[in-house]
């Protein structure tokens, strides 16, 4: 591998993990809601124990790679970047929860998809330095 594929690949590597600390929450939350949703059973019984145990370990994974995307990524793009949580979550909990997704909802979220994209693509300094001027 030569010098100038590292910095790519590092780069890869860390916004790979930040699309996994995005999945894992996504995930997390939605074993946190399905634990917590069990009517049929009495809270603190050995099946409630475990469904919460794999659900906070699950979106526990989650945080160990935001930790590890943050080592590269800016701090000011992974930030933002988590919004797309709420897609995940919308998608997931009409998905396995029968939740409504109403027009206001999904407009919501494509403005914040939108807001995303604008934060996370990349400007050349020469756009920002011949506006200024």
């Amino acid at each position: 591998m030569n010098a100038e594929s590292s910095p790519s690949r590092l780069k890869l590597i860390s916004y790979l993990t930040l699309f996994l600390s995005i999945a894992f929450g996504i995930v997390g939350q939605l074993l946190m809601k399905h634990t917590m949703s069990n009517k049929t059973e009495q809270l603190f019984t050995w099946t409630f124990i475990q469904q919460l145990v794999l659900a906070l370990s699950v979106y526990s994974l989650g945080i160990v790679n935001w930790i590890f995307a943050l080592r590269t990524v800016k701090l000011s793009i992974a930030y933002p970047l988590t919004s797309l949580n709420y897609v995940g979550i919308l998608l997931g909990s009409y998905y396995f929860f029968d939740e409504k997704i109403t027009l206001i909802r999904v407009v919501g979220v494509v403005l914040i998809f939108i807001g995303v994209l604008l934060v996370a693509l990349p400007i050349k300094n020469s756009q920002i330095h011949k506006k200024a001027s």
